[in-house]
């Protein structure tokens, strides 16, 4: 009779032993189905690709016959961009900082210019000429 009871107490138990590991196996299986489908599927909030990098392109168009040097503005801090001859034109590359910037010109004789400000993004390309006798 010992046995017996033994043996009814198994078969209660295992059916919800049974019950427990199909729900972790159901489980397991859908979480795994999850995890599959958004693979390659991009973030459409997220920046990728080139058209949406942390630079930003500017292109100086130097009408006057002096070189000048190329500076931007990034919030009132000057940060040196490069050098452009006379009556030449250059591209340049630029590392984002803000959402405002100021593009000054300084000329290797003398005097220079400053834009006023400029709304300007990741993956932007600016354009900025300078005329002649300015």
């Amino acid at each position: 009779m010992h046995l017996r009871l033994g043996v009814e107490l198994a078969m209660v138990y295992l059916p919800r032993i049974e019950a427990t590991l199909i729900i972790l196996l159901v489980a397991v299986f859908f979480s795994s189905c999850q995890t599959g489908q958004n693979e390659g599927v991009e973030d459409p909030f997220v920046a990728s690709g080139p058209e949406q990098s942390e630079e930003v392109l500017l292109t100086v168009e130097n009408n006057d016959f002096r070189d000048a040097n190329i500076f931007a503005f990034w919030d009132g801090v000057r940060d040196r961009v490069g050098f452009v001859t006379g009556k030449t034109s250059r591209t340049f590359r630029m590392k984002w900082r803000s959402e405002r910037v100021q593009i000054g010109v300084d000329f290797v004789g003398r005097g220079g210019q400053r834009s006023g400000n400029v709304d300007v993004w990741p993956g932007d390309h600016l354009n900025y000429v300078i005329m002649i006798g300015r």
